[in-house]
């Protein structure tokens, strides 16, 4: 009996992977749960904040009615200093049993008080501060002034009606639901779209890499079946055959340099994808362009090639061996895709504390089809191998100039011109 191994892609219970358009609905509704907390948050706590700011302030108002003297024949507040009355203020006065013998609101058609029983009144007026009461009050109870209170005066209950601080809560945290609605559909659009974009990125990724996959399979594959066909023709024995067979093994190793080096630039290119460490020294620009120069002319004598150094120093902190991996490239690039004859510049100065390396040539030019992709993996226009050092054209040579340059802090752009390639370096002058 044939098991199936977890995780094999036949086996019926290993979980379909989750589509883009899920995750982008994932990541919606996770905002919007976050954004639902922190509104109802702070709706509750500014809630909070100006109940408790209205009850100070209404318990401000009750203290300016304690020192009201009530007259003695009418039982109503004495006229001299007291404060008036205004809409949200009560003053009842209480027997010892808590009936009502005296009521004075500010305003016709209050809340009724509840009724108090003589300890729970007692109680509140040894506390001596405004209490809440019923919901609708903040109450004070005091006892009346004098040296023998009327037995039907005991008790003086000065209370406001806290009906427009809870309106005024209620205004809030209306306000607040409709400026919430405005931001949720707001933070639901927002959301919508940025899990669009991430979405979008995944599957632009996924595509890329299936791309590079086959591009890079492509490439290994044609040098793969160049030695098999040699290695085919090698095994004939005949004496005859020997010539071929010389030819077929230099064509055997030619291939398998080449595919080496194909692998080398893969590596490499992994490497700093995955951010490894450079080597990091520091590097006299001047001298390393030197050096590539040098280089060319010994190799290719056909392509002339001019250095350009402005005056004064162009150190960097990187590394060297990837640094002269960048002006080699760019210059077998120049190379590769133009004709005998056409002279290549490369120049070195320094801009915005920046170097810069430029490297132009006077040859056909970048086809404007080219231009947007001219730094993707695998892309190359019409041209031969460069040979001798830089790229092999495998299309890989200007990807990893600008993986080396972004990997130092640094870029690569390809700058418009009238003729030929300009091709322009930036790195940091470091400290």
């Amino acid at each position: 009996m044939l098991g199936l191994r977890t995780g094999d892609p036949r086996d019926p219970r290993r979980a379909p992977p989750r589509p883009p358009v899920a995750a982008g609905s994932r990541a919606v509704a996770l905002w919007l749960a976050a954004t639902l907390v922190t509104l109802g948050t702070v709706a509750a706590l500014s809630a909070q904040a100006l109940g408790h700011h209205l009850v100070l302030r209404t318990d401000e108002e009750i203290e300016k009615y304690r020192g009201v003297q009530l007259s003695e024949a009418a039982g109503v507040p004495g006229p001299n200093g007291r404060p008036a009355l205004d809409r949200s203020c009560l003053i009842l006065v209480l027997d010892s049993t808590g009936r009502v013998t005296g009521r004075y609101a500010g305003a016709p058609g209050m809340p009724s008080f509840p009724s108090l029983a003589p300890a729970r009144l007692a109680a509140l007026a040894a506390r001596g501060h405004p209490v809440g009461i019923g919901g609708t009050y903040r109450a004070l109870v005091v006892r009346p002034r004098g040296p023998a209170p009327d037995p039907d005066r005991t008790y003086v209950v000065i209370a406001r009606s806290m009906a427009d601080a809870h309106q005024a809560v209620t205004r809030l945290l209306r306000a607040e639901a409709a400026a919430s609605l405005v931001l949720l559909a707001a933070v639901a659009c927002g959301a919508r779209w940025l899990g669009g974009r991430a979405a979008r990125q995944r599957l632009d990724s996924e595509r890329r890499l299936r791309e590079f996959l086959a591009a890079a399979g492509h490439e290994l594959r044609n040098p793969l079946t160049t030695i098999s066909g040699y290695a085919q023709l090698a095994r004939v024995g005949h004496p005859s055959s020997e010539r071929m067979r010389e030819e077929a093994f230099g064509r055997m190793s030619t291939e398998v340099e080449r595919m080496t080096s194909l692998i080398d630039e893969l590596v490499l290119l992994s490497e700093l994808d995955l951010g490894r460490s450079l080597r990091v020294r520091y590097v006299d620009l001047a001298e390393l362009c030197r050096a590539a120069v040098t280089a060319a002319r010994d190799c290719h004598p056909d392509h002339p090639v001019r250095l350009l150094v402005a005056p004064g120093e162009h150190t960097v902190a990187g590394d060297p061996l990837r640094l002269h991996q960048v002006v080699a490239n760019l210059l077998a690039n120049a190379r590769t895709h133009t004709p005998p004859g056409t002279t290549t510049t490369l120049g070195l100065g320094t801009e915005d504390d920046h170097r810069v390396i430029e490297v132009t040539d006077d040859g056909p030019g970048v086809p404007d089809a080219l231009r947007a992709r001219i730094f993707d993996r695998f892309v190359r226009g019409e041209g031969a191998s460069a040979g001798c050092g830089g790229s092999t054209g495998s299309g890989l040579g200007l990807s990893i100039v600008a993986a080396i340059a972004a990997a130092h802090g640094g870029t690569v752009t390809l700058e418009p011109s009238d003729r030929g390639a300009w091709f322009r370096v930036r790195l940091p002058a470091g400290p």
